[in-house]
């Protein structure tokens, strides 16, 4: 994937080349227009061509082939001492290089997501295949193996049960630490219209949008939405263009990332919509949660969430989004909201794995 779809993945880069460490990076060309990832002190990014669900199969199997060659023949000339790998979808040039050239390489890996047996099961059969390889060689040779929080780690800990305990750990997708810093520091609520953000993906199948739109259509112009948003399907799309309302705005180009802050200063809460249908989201704090946070953002998550329970505070609250309370009520939250200073930060996050590295 490019890594500008990850900005957990450029946070750790920016993260890495702050230490002694020389880093090559091997991902695929940004196809959506979004702002290329640059660091000037990250002097090596080798992409190939991104398989797009529009190419034929042909083209998508060249892309993976291309991708594949390109990064084993990079390892071979390049000798790490250390990889890092996320998901999956990039197990391939790291097992041939690990069975035939790896035997002092150091083997790390990250998931992003959580994926149980089924989703392998019914998911891209070459991801099941190179699941299989994971399981079978890579996961013995790894020196740390990561989930983004605890239950997530529990749930692929009872998955590998002959995994050894001091390999797994917990590596948050977390924000830059600067961003806390560059928030304005208005005040929120401060007028009577509520000022209210999502940014994500999203569809109508998987997430409370249409619920919530109701809501803020109901509210009368007490309550402003805006929605920023890279990746929709059709049907969404037309669902939020549709809408004949100024109360709630639907920015089709998104954001970028290192905007966000001076974009969510603006706002009062932020929202997480997800209906929690896979194990993956049920058991999810998602990165947009402390992204808010660091933004000084009242959260509010809906209950089916249950990862987001250790978060719980008069800052994160849990409703139930098929019975949204008044607006009386969601402006009661902002008497007991704290502004304390967010402590979810890429760089206390990532100092475990640095620590481990050197």
């Amino acid at each position: 994937m490019p890594l500008e779809y990850y900005p957990p993945v450029t946070n750790f880069l920016n993260v890495m080349v702050k230490h002694a460490f020389f880093v090559k990076v091997w991902t695929t060309h940004n196809t959506k227009k979004r702002i290329t990832y640059h660091n000037e002190k990250l002097k090596t990014i080798n992409r190939s061509p991104f398989p797009e669900k529009s190419d034929n199969v042909l083209e998508r199997i060249f892309k993976y082939f291309y991708f594949n060659i390109s990064c084993f023949i990079g390892l071979i000339k390049y000798k790490p001492e250390a990889i890092l790998y996320y998901e999956s979808y990039s197990v391939y040039p790291v097992f041939l290089y690990m069975k035939f050239f790896g035997k002092a390489t150091k083997l790390y890996i990250h998931y992003h997501e959580y994926e149980d047996r089924e989703s392998y099961k019914n998911g891209m059969k070459l991801v099941k295949y190179y699941h299989e390889l994971e399981k079978k060689f890579l996961y013995k040779r790894a020196s740390w193996i990561s989930q983004t929080n605890k239950e997530r780690l529990h749930m692929f800990a009872s998955d590998h049960p002959k995994l050894p305990s001091e390999v797994l750990k917990i590596m948050p997708n977390y924000p830059p630490k600067i961003w806390s810093s560059q928030v304005n520091g208005k005040s929120k609520a401060s007028k009577d219209i509520i000022r209210t953000v999502y940014v994500g993906s999203l569809s109508l199948k998987d997430t409370f949008i249409r619920e919530y739109c109701d809501w803020v259509l109901n509210q009368n112009g007490k309550v402003c939405f805006h929605v920023y948003a890279y990746n929709l399907d059709d049907d969404t799309i037309a669902y939020l263009s549709s809408l004949n309302t100024d109360y709630i705005v639907f920015y089709t180009k998104g954001v970028e990332y290192n905007k966000m802050p001076a974009l969510l200063a603006d706002y009062d809460i932020g929202l997480i919509l997800y209906k929690a249908h896979t194990k993956n989201y049920k058991h999810n704090a998602p990165n947009k949660l402390f992204e808010y946070l660091a933004c000084k953002l009242l959260v509010l998550y809906p209950d089916v969430m249950s990862g987001m329970a250790l978060y719980q505070s008069d800052n994160v609250i849990r409703l139930n989004f098929e019975q949204i309370p008044s607006f009386n009520e969601i402006k009661k939250y902002f008497s007991n909201k704290t502004d304390l200073k967010s402590s979810y930060n890429a760089k206390t996050a990532l100092q475990p794995l640095i620590d481990h590295l050197y």
